[in-house]
């Protein structure tokens, strides 16, 4: 099966935004692995991991409807 996978202008406050939305546990899993990563790789830049974040995060289902939506002010 081949699966089509669009691009998805992720700004870092849009995923900033997301990851607080976050339960903590979720946020703790996030940033253990932004660790592992950073010191696996000290040559791959913020974007470049923020860029492979995206990927997974399309790879699992992720559109720009249901990131809109998650990103809509309720307040």
């Amino acid at each position: 099966m081949i699966q089509q996978v669009d691009q998805l202008s992720l700004s870092f406050d849009k995923i900033l935004t997301l990851v607080k939305q976050l339960p903590k546990q979720e946020q703790n899993k996030l940033r253990e692995e932004l660790d592992k990563n950073l010191s696996q790789n000290q040559e791959e830049d913020l974007l470049s991991v923020f860029d492979r974040i995206g990927k997974n995060a399309q790879g699992k289902g992720l559109t720009e409807e249901i990131l809109e939506e998650l990103l809509v002010d309720e307040s």
